[in-house]
């Protein structure tokens, strides 16, 4: 009788311990959960700094030179009596209009004034043009004069020279160029009583 519940004490005993030792290695076998959260993005990278961009350069402004406008009345340029002490039978020509290639037009051009007296008798004429070209123009026309024959007393420079039989003085004082053209200006000394006149206008 001892000897039979000895032996199912034994049994069940192992049993149990068999029991346990499953339960512990199941144990072991389950999974952990799963992190439900991905990772997480790395803070420590810096990002690539913009490249500097400075001010845009201003550009600078335009310095194309242009002639100034010198609007002087014919009568103001050379005034009646002066024009009669040159020669009393020349008068104002009010329909005068330079033609193409002359001084007159390219003074004109210039925005600057040209006029011409015309002989009652003879019906020759003299013309005296004024004007202040652009500084580069105003180097041109001072060298192409200086081809001709210097003239003392006139402006800070003057020339005369001939073409065709009309003489030409040119002046230039200061930023003005002033020309004078006539048949009667044979020599600069000729056109000297006008061009003075036509200088003390000038402002």
């Amino acid at each position: 009788m001892n000897s039979i519940v000895e032996t199912r004490l034994r049994s069940t005993i192992i049993v149990a311990a068999l029991a346990a030792t499953v339960a512990l290695g199941l144990s072991g076998c389950v999974p952990e959960p799963k992190s439900t959260t991905g990772p997480r993005p790395s803070t420590s990278s810096t990002p690539s700094a913009s490249p500097s961009v400075g001010p845009s350069p201003t550009s600078s402004p335009s310095t194309t030179a242009s002639a100034t406008p010198t609007n002087i009345p014919c009568n103001t340029l050379v005034s009646a009596q002066a024009v009669y002490d040159f020669n009393p039978n020349f008068g104002l020509d009010r329909s005068f209009s330079p033609k193409a290639g002359t001084a007159g037009a390219s003074a004109v051009a210039d925005k600057g004034t040209a006029c011409s007296w015309l002989n009652q008798t003879s019906g020759d004429t003299f013309a005296i043009a004024v004007a202040r070209p652009a500084a580069p123009e105003l180097a041109s026309l001072k060298a192409t004069a200086a081809k001709g024959t210097a003239a003392s007393g006139l402006g800070d420079a003057a020339y005369f020279s001939t073409s065709g039989g009309t003489g030409r003085v040119d002046v230039f004082t200061g930023s003005y160029w002033l020309v004078a053209t006539s048949v009667y200006f044979g020599a600069a000394a000729d056109a000297n009583a006008l061009v003075t006149a036509a200088l003390g206008a000038l402002k």
